[in-house]
């Protein structure tokens, strides 16, 4: 089942206070404008999280101001005449309307008040409105969606798709009574956090295979997606407990909203490759949803549209269609000059796959709090990025053997199944970088028994500094260099090598010592528990290196571990030495090997969001390939890239933003 590749998610939560809905609707003005942007797809509306229903209903409310007009059917049609697909939305757990009617339906706080969503964005203070959470696992909501389900199918026959959304629980709001009994059911009755995140996931895998059963047994050939955030949990839990319910996958996520720039490839090199096809949804938005006259760049869009191309995956624009039913016309110029450029490079990507060369297993884990493991995940990425290594993220069901080096970010839960895996590829010779608690089991004890590694606490002292062995490093010897975190206080074998020494400083900051304005300065002499250590097939770093670059910027760190990395694993084979700003993907069809390289950097020049304004050059950088090349061609062109002189690399061109590259015969077979 093909998904299309360049869709529009157009949302249309819709007070029942606005009178004037739909009078400017025209369906065949609405069709032409998204054929004129190249649109191929656009998931509609059913109903809003309002709660209302956009046709003639007898499950639900039709939104008082469209009477019995069926809004829905004449999209369907006008779309569908224009050969667009149009899968159809309704909402879960936010359907403001029948949580008013039937607050017994409400997921429900431990203090017994309802849960309530104060703002869309978490990263800002509560506003007035919010949405209700519906407790979905209630057995009569459940048939109540059916009912609605249903009705849909009956009413329009064989829909393209659905789209089912915010299928997820407030933060541990699972003390109604139906999430009760389903807990005690299904053995989730304790209270803590893990024991939460582990029955959210249950009960998603649960609700997604009753809906996509009712789905296929009505419409076989419609595309079925659950949008809950499709995070990877070193264990499985969350999107792979309910992968074989979905179709494709849609990964939501906004650089302009809370998400930012960094949270995208972290599901993209991970769900992205669980072996469904999948397509990134960002938006048109200044902002994010509901930023209604909020228009991005032209320069920010098309990084997040090919970006998401370039690893593979299509793409879907939100929008939100304004209560009169006209389309925002610049919204659609902006959306119809990028994807314009994005059916372009459609031949380009055709039949092609993934390259990797490092794994990062993903610190995420139930008993983890996900926005400290998040920046783990997202700061081993965006290194591996910068440097311009292929990288995957993995968990415990990943095959590991592809791999050159795994990376196990800070925090990396070792499961029994991980534990063996990890035994067997370093006993093949495979590379090993783990940094501070990774390696131990879920209790905390240290399980990789295989690395001479033994541990005595975190150190009470922290801030703490670098200092490089002359043999490691000599440049970096010369001074220290601050590392923001605390760290593990870690003893090792005989046969391990310390790359780089820990300095304490002279005492922790506290009200009654300190020492200038912020951290205390180094002592004169190392500690006795080194900082970095090299082993057989193995690198460690005591302090939580990857959170600490993606929370600090810390590029001592940064510059470390990629120089490790080159002693152990050799350089990137694509794209070593390219800036750190360009983002370079490989990719490989049959003997031939694609690259694009992007170039467009966002800039935090607003207090609130990063701002992507502007295409930058590639003027006379180099490409390096680690193995031989006849040529390298610029794909669309009868151009070829000239060499430099001592033949070593290629020279970019002075193009502006995006580069895709073509090498023939560059794999032997």
């Amino acid at each position: 089942m093909s998904v299309s590749t360049r869709q529009v998610h157009l949302d249309f939560h819709t007070s029942p206070f606005i009178s004037d809905v739909g009078t400017e609707f025209d369906a065949h003005a609405f069709a032409a404008t998204f054929k004129r942007a190249r649109v191929n797809s656009v998931t509609i509306f059913a109903k809003c999280h309002h709660g209302m229903c956009y046709y003639p209903t007898k499950t639900g409310k039709t939104h008082p101001a469209i009477g019995d007009r069926d809004l829905l059917g004449e999209m369907i049609e006008a779309l569908h005449r224009e050969d667009i697909r149009c899968p159809v939305y309704t909402p879960i757990a936010w359907e403001e309307n029948v949580a008013h009617l039937h607050p017994e339906w409400l997921q429900m706080r431990a203090d017994g008040t309802f849960a309530r969503c104060n703002n869309v964005d978490p990263a800002r203070p509560p506003h007035p409105g919010g949405w209700l959470f519906n407790d979905w696992v209630n057995p009569d909501f459940q048939d109540y969606i059916e009912a609605h389900v249903c009705e849909l199918f009956e009413r329009y026959g064989s829909l393209d798709g659905l789209f089912f959304d915010i299928l997820f629980y407030d933060h541990l709001a699972h003390y109604s009574d139906a999430s009760r009994a389903y807990r005690r059911r299904h053995g989730f009755a304790a209270d803590d956090a893990e024991t939460f995140k582990r029955f959210e996931s249950h009960a998603q895998a649960c609700f997604a295979e009753r809906f996509s059963k009712l789905v296929r047994d009505l419409s076989p050939k419609s595309t079925i997606f659950y949008n809950t955030p499709f995070d990877v949990f070193v264990d499985g839990t969350g999107g792979r407990q309910r992968l074989s319910h979905c179709t494709h996958i849609e990964i939501e996520s906004l650089p302009s909203g809370f998400w930012g720039y960094h949270h995208f490839p972290r599901l993209a090199r991970g769900a992205g490759r669980w072996g469904k096809q999948w397509i990134g949804m960002t938006g048109r938005f200044q902002r994010m949803w509901g930023d209604f006259g909020g228009i991005k760049p032209q320069a920010a869009l098309e990084y997040e549209c090919f970006r998401s191309q370039a690893l593979g995956g299509g793409n879907s624009i939100g929008d939100q269609l304004p209560p009169r039913g006209r389309l925002d016309a610049a919204a659609y110029d902006l959306i119809g000059a990028v994807y314009a450029q994005c059916e372009a490079a459609d031949p380009f990507y055709q039949g092609s796959s993934e390259i990797t060369n490092l794994g990062v297993i993903s610190a995420n884990h139930p008993k983890k709090d996900l926005a400290e493991t998040g920046k783990s995940d997202e700061g081993a990425i965006q290194m591996c990025e910068e440097v311009h290594y292929e990288v995957s993220l993995l968990d415990d069901a990943s095959d590991l053997s592809v791999h050159s080096a795994l990376i196990l970010p800070d925090d990396v839960v070792v499961t029994p199944v991980l534990y063996k895996k990890l035994k067997a590829f370093h006993a093949a010779g495979g590379q090993l970088v783990l940094s501070f608690q990774s390696g131990c089991d879920a209790a905390g004890h240290w399980a990789l028994d295989f690395l001479p590694l033994t541990f005595e606490g975190k150190v009470e002292k922290f801030p703490t500094y670098w200092r490089a062995r002359e043999a490691f490093w000599l440049e970096l010897s010369a001074s220290d260099r601050v590392v923001y975190s605390q760290g593990l206080n870690v003893k090792h074998g005989s046969d391990v090598e310390v790359l780089v020494d820990r300095v304490l400083p002279y005492f922790k900051r506290t009200d009654l010592t300190f020492s200038s304005h912020f951290q205390t300065p180094p002592q004169a002499d190392s500690d006795r528990f080194p900082a970095v250590l090299a082993g057989e097939g193995f690198i460690y770093f005591a302090d939580p290196i990857f959170r600490e670059y993606r929370q600090t910027g810390n590029q001592a760190v940064r510059d470390v571990w990629r120089r490790v990395l080159r002693d152990r694993v050799g350089p990137p084979p694509v794209g070593d030495g390219l800036p750190t700003t360009i983002l370079c993907a490989a990719r490989r069809r049959e003997r031939e090997l694609l690259i694009t390289l992007l170039h467009y950097i966002p800039l935090r020049k607003a207090l609130e969001i990063d701002v992507c304004e502007e295409r930058i050059s590639f003027a006379d950088e180099v490409l390096r390939l680690q193995s031989s090349a006849k040529e390298v061609r610029i794909f669309g062109t009868d151009e070829t890239l000239a060499t430099t002189e001592d033949g070593t690399g290629w020279v970019l061109p002075s193009i502006k933003g995006r580069l895709l590259l073509e090498v023939p015969d560059y794999f032997s077979s």
